[in-house]
Order: structure tokens, then C-alpha cells, then sequence
């Protein structure tokens, strides 16, 4: 594999750059040949330029966008040449989807990527770059997800002074479109990780409201402006991106942080975002500084070094640029001292998907390294952490460290210790004493919480209220210390069923309840009966059995939580007065 990079400014310069390639020992023997074409100009004729590629280098697959140009006017990028990078394949075959979503949808193009790859035994990995909407690349690489395949790249950018269109490059450019490039060999192998850099502080809040799937309307069900109103005196006007972008929102999936940088706001206070938000994502705010950020990029080129890949491509994204400033140069500048004809796009978004963690990502820079050498193995870094350096060295003792610094400093510091002195607290507030699962007072908050996020949505909800049966006969037999006993093993039985969504928690003596999102009534039945099941065939210390009774119930258009227990409780005396041990289910309509 041998990776060259070219830039120019000129057609002239494009045509010596082509006769070159073309002309070049490497290009006639390759198995396959990637063009990787980066522009950060305004006013290029972008198609002549990707027709002449294709005319030229006809064995070469082509891809590419315009790039991210959002930092102050004086670090404008316009006037930077575009960047061609070419990589040379000695074994690895690829091959190239493009998709203009004017005439497809984000499902249909997934679909066609899909059958393909049931047909590519030895796909490896895949680059994508893309200018259409978060709800259509969502869309695309849900339909192909199942293969589990590696995939990188960037959203399309433009400046936001020219406010040229956004194009990503293929067959054609496209305003509104899905480059793909699969690479397929036995021998390739692959490194990737995403640096971001930016610290989380103060408290955690959660996303109570979405329109769309890119569009927050409601912060912890208040207005989301307020949340940079409120931690940032940042007001809704014309500075409002120039003010949040150096304080990402940092959310949690899996193993992987990512961030969210809203880029516009309405006037109702809802907050718009380049990448997709879910509702009920709980997030901190965050804060970078270029030493954070440059940490994260040492150990990045120190994993990649360990790796040695053979190619190495970049995708940071305009608002990690923008942040940085002038020293903005110093994060590909590090990969380049190893890697010198490395390539580096700037777009809207980066694409980090591993076997285990799918994520578009804001405000990172995502490396990923290649190499045909058939003994390397497969590594990715998710979510790199900040180095913290053991004590001040000798040398820096005296200096007077920097206002800004220290201010930080605190911040970070006390948003740990506060946060740290809320979990413990909070734990003690909502958390019974016994079983250590949720008390009566935070159901009826998680409960009337998911009441309203359900009349929102439209989406059921059900309710499981459940009692061990003749318990006050086991206390009386046994002692109150086998029946704490049997209280915490029916609860440690039960939450071996907990998922991440649901509820669970004691309502008072020997009886529970458990929350179930997203459930019908007969999915709450079936889910209940398990639990009966369970708990009857579980061998208990000194008493050896116990049966629970259980009553099910499912949300109604004008329940309230009081409507919403007591029905579930009424199933349940109803469990008990027919015999105990079984299930029973009532809805809200009365025959």
C-alpha cells in the first residue's frame, strides 16, 4: 500500500497532478486506487473537476466533499489549495456506491449497500462521506448495521461567511447525497479511534423533548435554551454559535462519549444540532482547552505508531478547528510528522462505527490507520481518556499558572466532588434501605415521568404491581431477619431481568413495582408470567420456596399515576383472591 498526497489550486495544476498518477508504476499495478479529493474553496467548478478525474483515472474510485469552514474570519480556509490524496491497494479491492438522495431514500440506498455486501464475503471496512440529512444517513447505515463492518468518514461542510452549498463528491458532486467506498480484501487490516478533548461539568441533565431527530425542544422540561441562558449567559441572537461551540453538550452510548454542537436556535427556544439527539440522552456540559485536546491527540499518534498502518486518513470536524484557532494545525500536524501524505478532511460530522460502537460524532477528530500486512490485527479506540499528569514537575513549581487555568481547574474539581456528593446523597434519597432498588418516592416520580414522555410520544407504557405471597407467614415462622432475607434475593432475582429503560422498585412491605416502556399489555403479561415463573422455581435458604402474585396493567389516554397504580393493584387483589401465584391483566376499558 502507498498513500501520495497532491494539492493544487489550478485546473493547469489538476492535469499535471493526473498525468502523474496515471503515468506512475503504482497506479498501473495496483488492485485498487482511492482518490480522496478535500476542497476547502468556495468557488471551484466542481463538476468539471470530478468529471476530469473520472475521465482520467478511470481505475481510481472517487470521493470527497467540500469542508467545514466555521473558525473567525481570520482563520478563514478558503483561500487553502484542495487536497487530492491518492492510495495505492497492492491486494485490497474496492468498490464504489454513490447515491443521490433527490432520487432515493435513506432506506432504499441502505438496502441496495446492503444486498451488496451479502455478495462481498471479505468486505473489510467502508468510507462514506455524505451532504444529506441526519434522519437519511441514520436510515442508510441502519439497513447494513447487522454486517458489523467498520465504517468512517465525514458530513460535507461549507463556509459560513459564503454559505456556499455543501457537496460531497462521487460520480457527481451532490448537494443532497451518500458516497460509499467498500474495501474488500483478506490482508486489510485497520486501525481507528475518535479524540475529543473536552472535560464534562456541572450537573447532568436530560433531553425531555425532541422535534425531529436533530432538533432539542425541552431541557429537563424546560425551554433547551435555557441551558445556555442559564450555566453560560448566552443569549439567543447572532453570536449564539460563536458563543456555545467552545461548550459541547456530552452525551453517553455504550463505552463511547460523543458530543452535540447546536449550530442554529428558534424562536420557541428549541436548539438545532448537526447530529442526531434522543429523547430521555442525559448529557453534562463540557469545556476544552488545546492542552486537553492536544493530550488526546498525543496518545492517538502514539496507539497509531504502534499499529503501523501503511495509509492514514483524518476526519476532524469545523468546530474543533474553529475552537483551536490558530493552533489548529497542530492536531494533523502531529499525525503528519509520522505519516507526512496522510489525508485530513474538515467536515460538519465524523463517522466512527465499530463492531460495537455506532456513533456520529461533533467537535472530534477521528483517526483511522490502514495497512495490507497480512499479520497486523484489527484495533479501536473508543473514547481515548485525558492523560492526568501525577503532580507538577520540578521545573514548572514556580511558574504562575495562567487565570484561565486555574478558574478551570476549579470548575472541573467541584463538578467532580459535587457530582460525586449528589450520587451519594441522590442514592439515599431514591434508593431503599433493604434492597438497595428504588423507594415508593422515586417511583411515583420515574412513574409520572414516564406517563408524560408517553402522552408525548403516543407510545405504551405498562405497569406490573406484584406482592410474595403469605409473606407475613414467613416472618412469622422464620423471624424478620429470613424474611429481609427472602425480600432481597426475590429482588435479586427479579433485577437479573432489568434493562437499561425500566423501573423497578418497592413500594412498600413485600410489594413492587416494575415499570415496563415501550410494552403492551401482552408483553407485560408475558414479561410478569416470566418473573412468576422464575421466583417459583428458585430454592430460598430456611424457607426453600415462595410464590409471587402479580397484576398488569397498561397506560391509558387519561390515566394519571394514581389511575395508572390502582389499577395495576386491582389486578393484583384479584391475582390473590383467585388463588395466588399467577398473573392477572386488566385494562382501562370496563366491560
Amino acid at each position: 500500500m502507498l498513500q501520495k498526497e497532491y494539492v493544487f489550486h489550478t485546473f493547469d495544476e489538476l492535469e499535471s497532478i493526473a498525468a502523474e498518477i496515471t503515468s506512475s508504476n503504482a497506479y498501473r499495478n495496483a488492485s485498487g486506487v482511492l482518490l480522496q479529493l478535500y476542497n476547502p474553496k468556495i468557488d471551484t467548478a466542481d463538476e468539471e473537476i470530478i468529471a476530469y478525474l473520472h475521465a482520467t483515472c478511470e481505475k481510481a474510485c472517487l470521493v470527497g466533499l467540500t469542508c467545514a469552514n466555521i473558525a473567525d474570519q481570520e482563520f478563514d480556509i478558503k483561500d487553502e489549495p484542495i487536497e487530492l490524496n491518492v492510495t495505492y491497494f497492492q491486494t485490497t479491492r474496492l468498490l464504489a456506491f454513490d447515491f443521490d438522495m433527490n432520487q432515493k431514500t435513506g432506506f432504499v440506498a441502505g438496502r441496495v449497500l446492503n444486498n451488496a455486501l451479502e455478495d462481498i464475503y471479505d468486505a473489510r471496512c467502508m468510507l462514506v462521506c455524505y451532504s444529506c440529512s441526519n434522519a437519511a444517513i441514520n436510515a442508510f447505515t441502519n439497513e447494513f448495521s447487522h454486517h458489523k463492518l467498520p465504517l468512517f468518514g465525514a458530513k460535507a461542510g461549507r463556509s459560513v461567511r459564503a454559505l456556499n452549498t455543501a457537496l460531497v463528491y462521487g460520480r457527481s458532486p451532490h448537494a443532497d447525497g451518500i458516497v460509499a467506498i467498500v474495501f474488500a480484501g483478506k490482508n486489510l487490516h485497520l486501525y481507528m479511534d475518535n479524540c475529543l478533548g473536552f472535560k464534562e461539568i456541572g450537573l447532568e441533565m436530560r433531553v425531555t423533548q425532541t422535534k425531529s431527530d436533530h432538533i432539542i425542544t425541552e431541557i429537563d422540561h424546560k425551554p433547551a435554551m435555557e441551558v445556555y441562558s442559564k450555566y453560560l449567559n448566552v443569549k439567543p441572537n447572532k453570536y449564539f454559535v460563536h458563543n456555545v461551540c467552545e461548550f459541547p453538550l456530552i452525551f453517553s452510548q455504550n463505552d463511547c462519549i460523543f458530543a452535540r454542537v447546536p449550530f442554529a436556535y428558534d424562536e420557541d427556544g428549541s436548539i438545532y444540532f448537526i447530529a442526531g439527539v434522543e429523547k430521555g440522552a442525559k448529557f453534562r456540559l463540557s469545556y476544552g482547552t488545546p492542552d486537553n485536546l492536544f493530550n488526546i491527540i498525543d496518545q492517538s499518534v502514539q496507539n497509531l505508531k504502534k499499529f503501523n498502518p501503511e495509509a492514514v486518513f483524518l476526519f476532524e470536524c469545523g468546530n474543533r478547528v474553529r475552537f483551536l484557532k490558530d493552533q489548529a494545525r497542530h492536531e494533523p500536524g502531529q499525525f503528519r510528522k509520522y505519516s507526512p501524505e496522510l489525508s485530513v478532511a474538515t467536515g460538519y460530522a465524523e463517522l466512527f462505527f465499530t463492531p460495537t460502537d455506532n456513533s456520529i460524532l461533533n467537535s472530534a477528530l477521528v483517526a483511522v490507520g490502514l495497512t495490507e500486512d497480512a499479520s497486523s490485527q484489527d484495533e479501536f479506540r473508543a473514547c481515548i481518556k485525558i492523560k492526568e499528569e501525577d503532580g507538577i514537575p520540578e521545573e514548572k513549581e514556580n511558574e504562575v499558572i495562567p487565570f484561565v487555568d486555574r478558574i478551570l481547574h476549579f470548575l472541573e474539581k467541584t463538578s467532580l466532588e459535587l457530582d460525586q456528593l449528589n450520587r451519594k446523597l441522590g442514592k439515599i434519597a431514591y434508593t431503599d434501605r433493604l434492597t438497595r432498588i428504588y423507594n415508593r418516592w422515586e417511583l411515583e416520580h420515574k412513574i409520572n415521568e414516564a406517563i408524560k414522555l408517553s402522552k408525548n410520544d403516543h407510545k405504551p407504557i405498562s405497569l406490573i404491581f406484584m406482592d410474595i405471597d403469605h409473606f407475613k407467614h414467613v416472618n412469622d415462622t422464620y423471624g424478620h431477619d429470613v424474611g429481609d432475607m427472602v425480600l432481597r434475593s426475590t429482588v435479586d432475582l427479579i433485577k437479573d431481568n432489568l434493562q437499561s429503560q425500566h423501573v423497578f422498585g418497592r413500594w412498600g412491605g413485600e410489594e413492587f413495582l416494575y415499570l415496563l416502556p415501550d410494552a403492551d399489555l401482552d408483553e407485560a403479561r408475558e414479561f410478569a408470567e416470566k418473573l412468576r415463573m422464575q421466583v417459583e422455581e428458585n430454592s430460598y435458604v430456611v424457607v426453600r420456596h415462595v410464590t409471587m402474585s402479580f397484576g398488569v396493567t397498561t397506560i391509558s389516554e387519561d390515566d394519571d399515576m394514581a389511575s395508572f397504580v390502582k389499577r395495576a393493584d386491582e389486578a393484583l387483589y384479584i391475582a390473590k383472591e383467585s388463588g395466588r401465584n399467577r398473573v392477572v391483566t386488566k385494562s382501562s376499558i370496563r366491560n
